[in-house]
Formats: structure tokens, sequence, C-alpha cells
């Protein structure tokens, strides 16, 4: 009979590093979806690609998720449930805003935001800030 795999390290050895953490980017357009999945895997850090909520809910609470990518130009109130969830389950995980949000939008749910429209290097800039600035805390 195999044996499985437990489903979280046993040990600080097995854990993955801090500096191999993942990027969860939510973004509902498709097409957006996929470019900037590929922008976000230039920084050479895993990149899972969600679109939804709901998506972001039904991932495990245990995952190494270093820095959430949040596309908020078709659903700033999805974008907020999205912050919120993600800063009660990865509290160590840095959170990017993909748009400009309104007034609305707390400052506490989010680390930086950046028009993803004017220039892609933005993001990737931005995102490399946030994954240094984790590594510190």
């Amino acid at each position: 009979m195999l044996k499985r795999s437990p489903s979280r390290p046993n040990t600080p050895e097995d854990a993955t590093p801090l500096s191999l953490g993942s990027i969860l980017l939510v973004e509902s357009d498709p097409y957006l979806r996929d470019s900037r999945r590929l922008l976000l895997g230039t920084l050479r850090h895993p990149v899972l690609a969600v679109s939804a909520y709901t998506d972001v809910c039904a991932l495990p609470s245990d995952s190494n998720c270093a820095l959430v990518a949040i596309g908020i130009a078709t659903n700033e109130h999805e974008a907020s449930r999205i912050a919120v969830h993600a800063r009660r389950t990865w509290p160590m995980a840095k959170i990017l805003l993909l748009g400009s949000p309104s007034g609305n939008f707390d400052d506490p749910l989010y680390d930086d935001a950046v028009n993803p429209s004017c220039n892609p290097s933005g993001i990737v800039e931005s995102a490399e800030k946030l994954l240094r600035a984790r590594l510190r805390s």
C-alpha cells in the first residue's frame, strides 16, 4: 500500500522557503489574467492565476502565498472581499492592487496599487518591491 505524503510539512526543513513564496493573481478577464500571469512569472516565483473570490477561498490556508495581485477594474467590491480574505488567510502576504482604488477601498487592505495600463514594468517593479519587503518582515 502506498503511503500518502502529508499535506503539511512535518519539519521546518520540509517547508517552502519564504524566498520561494508564490504569487496569487486574481483577475476576472481571461486575456488580462493570461498576460499578467506571464508578466508576473518573470519574477521567478510560481504564479497561480484565478478569476474570482470563490477561487481564492478554495485555496489551502497553509500555502506559501507571498504576494496577492488583484485586478480591480471590473468589480471593486469583489476585490475588497478578496483582499480581506487574503489578509486573514495569509497575513504575511503583500497585496498589490492592479488599478486605482476609490476612496471606499480601505488602505489597510493593500500594500501598493499600480495602474496596469500605463506601463507593465510598473507592475513588475511594485511586485518586486513588495516581495523584498516581505522577506525583511
